[in-house]
């Protein structure tokens, strides 16, 4: 009778939840679970990718150049040739046409006396002269002269025009080009230029350029050398007028050429 006393008992527990019995342990293997909590014996990474040990990346290379040549100076040599000096080496100027230059005999008038100051360019021709001493005629070398013989004695005269033959790229320099003139610059040219300043009146020797077309200065990229007061180049006239502008302000670089010869 206590026997099946306590069975009831424990059923009774048992529906109600006051009694929970405990499972026993199962025995490896058992259940499937078993198979996917098993371990397989390999590791992970958790520290991330390992560093590399190879160089570095190389950096990008540089922008091409979208720089145009500049002139910086234009130099007289001798009688007979001018040097320009560029900001970068430029390539050959063998197919270049000499006929892109014209040099002029620029004067510049500030306005002082009236009118209208400007910029007034000339042949510089006309400002180049050469010394001739005729011979003395026949019969007249003899002391006294006889009154027919009448010796004048020697003059000057006009050159033929400056202008540019040929040019060359300077030979150890690429950024100088070389131009070699038809007429040699005279010292009658270089007094002008060298005469005493005027507050009213400057004169300078300056070489003009047209850029355009396939005959033209170029960097090594290709990039044309801009044009320099170029309407003087295009215009077959000895005379050009830049009025009403403050002296020079046309020419843009404004470059001079000094006459240091004579």
């Amino acid at each position: 009778m206590l026997g099946l006393r306590f069975s009831r008992l424990v059923h009774a527990a048992i529906a109600s939840g006051a009694l929970v019995l405990g499972a026993c342990p199962a025995e490896p293997g058992d259940t499937d679970s078993d198979s996917d909590t098993a371990t397989t014996g390999e590791t992970t990474d958790t520290e991330g990718p390992l560093p590399t040990t190879g160089p570095p990346d190389p950096p990008p290379p540089p922008p091409g150049d979208i720089t145009p040549p500049g002139l910086l100076a234009v130099t007289m040599i001798d009688p007979f040739t001018l040097q320009l000096s560029f900001t970068e080496p430029v390539a050959s100027v063998e197919t270049v046409n000499p006929k892109r230059f014209r040099l002029s005999l620029a004067r510049g008038y500030f306005g002082t006396y009236g009118g209208q100051p400007g910029t007034y360019l000339r042949s510089p021709q006309y400002y180049n002269f050469t010394e001739y001493c005729p011979p003395p005629p026949p019969g007249c070398y003899y002391e006294p002269q006889p009154y027919y013989c009448y010796y004048g004695g020697c003059y000057y005269q006009q050159t033929p025009p400056i202008e540019v033959a040929d040019l060359f790229n300077h030979y150890y320099d690429p950024t100088l080009v070389v131009l070699s003139l038809t007429t040699p610059i005279q010292p009658s040219l270089c007094n002008v230029l060298n005469a005493p300043e005027d507050p009213v009146f400057d004169f300078v020797l300056h070489l003009h350029y047209a850029s355009g077309g396939l005959s033209q200065i170029t960097d090594l990229a290709g990039l044309p050398l801009p044009s320099l007061s170029d309407p003087w180049v295009k215009n077959d006239s000895n005379y050009y007028n830049y009025l009403n502008s403050a002296p020079f302000s046309n020419f843009n670089p404004f470059l001079p050429i000094p006459c240091t010869l004579f």
